[in-house]
């Protein structure tokens, strides 16, 4: 594998971790109180740079201003190649788990392609805001579209999600129209399959059909919803040593021991009905690059419109 490329690749690795953790805690402590140990942030941040390309370790701090009373974790998938494991570089995948006070739930994902004015580096796509200003650039830019203060973030290597895939022995997969793309690698007819970890990231990441990356984040979210309901469920917490010996290496994140539980909780409580949402725009090429453009106004207004509050 070279280039891991998907929109909701890497969420699926975080999901997937939260409800074992969720599930391992239930069954250790069934009659255990809500009341858990939370791990001091400062234990999991690098204070040492803002930016998180100049430090030989990461700065997971985020200066979240913006509290709106949701909880909003911030996820990047980094375009690094195999075993490099820097966590660093440009962000190939932007998505907020939006948890809200409301009771609303949604993913939402957004472009990598989004054109955006980037302080000290004028017209360019939000994927590199990462890589030039770290985490308070890319959430200040989130902020800008979205409306939404991002609380926490997860960095992850795509590397680890045929790992994880395999380890809890594949996921049962319908295609309806044939696949070929050696780009990504899928070279698949119609029918149902059981993929394994390197048939899912070629799934995942075909983009060789007629609308080409909106047909990409189509299967990601069908990949995603039937992973929730084929593994969400007490089979999977034989696969917990592995798995969790796969998220260290995979992932770098200022997650608490809380945050695992609650994503766990709400994925579990509300997986049949959390929103797959990803920021409307249009696709046009200007000087030669291609961009997704994005109305600021139109995709608050979207997200208003969908989560059922003012954001």
């Amino acid at each position: 594998m070279n280039k891991a490329r998907g929109c909701f690749i890497f969420f699926i690795i975080i999901a997937l971790v939260a409800i074992i953790f969720l599930l391992f805690f239930i069954q250790k402590n069934p009659k255990a109180e809500t009341k858990l140990t939370v791990i001091d942030e400062s234990e999991t941040q690098n204070s040492s740079s803002s930016n998180s390309n100049t430090a030989g370790s990461l700065n997971l701090t985020i200066k979240n201003i913006h509290d709106d009373g949701s909880s909003d974790y911030l996820f990047l998938g980094i375009d690094e190649r195999e075993n490099q494991n820097k966590f660093r570089g440009r962000t190939d995948t932007i998505i907020i788990y939006h948890i809200g006070s409301n009771g609303i739930d949604a993913l939402i994902s957004i472009p990598r392609d989004t054109k955006v004015e980037l302080q000290g580096h004028g017209t360019n796509k939000i994927n590199a805001a990462y890589e030039y200003g770290g985490l308070n650039m890319i959430s200040e830019e989130i902020y800008k579209l979205t409306g939404i203060g991002v609380d926490k973030v997860m960095i992850v290597n795509f590397a680890g999600f045929t790992k994880i895939i395999d380890a809890l022995g594949g996921v049962r997969i319908t295609i309806t129209e044939p696949l070929h793309d050696s780009k990504s690698g899928s070279d698949f007819d119609p029918g149902t399959y059981n993929f394994n970890g390197e048939q899912a990231l070629a799934f995942a990441r075909n983009r060789a059909t007629a609308k080409g990356d909106f047909d990409r984040m189509n299967r990601q979210k069908y990949l995603l919803s039937e992973i929730f309901k084929q593994k969400a469920n007490f089979s999977i917490i034989s696969g917990i040593p592995s798995i969790i010996k796969i998220l260290r290496e995979e992932t770098k994140s200022n997650f608490t021991i809380w945050d695992y539980l609650k994503i766990g909780f709400r994925l579990i409580k509300n997986k049949s009905s959390i929103k797959l949402l990803t920021l409307p725009g249009k696709t046009k090429t200007i000087n030669k690059i291609s961009y997704v453009l994005v109305n600021d106004k139109e995709a608050k207004a979207y997200l208003t419109e969908n989560l059922g509050n003012k954001n």
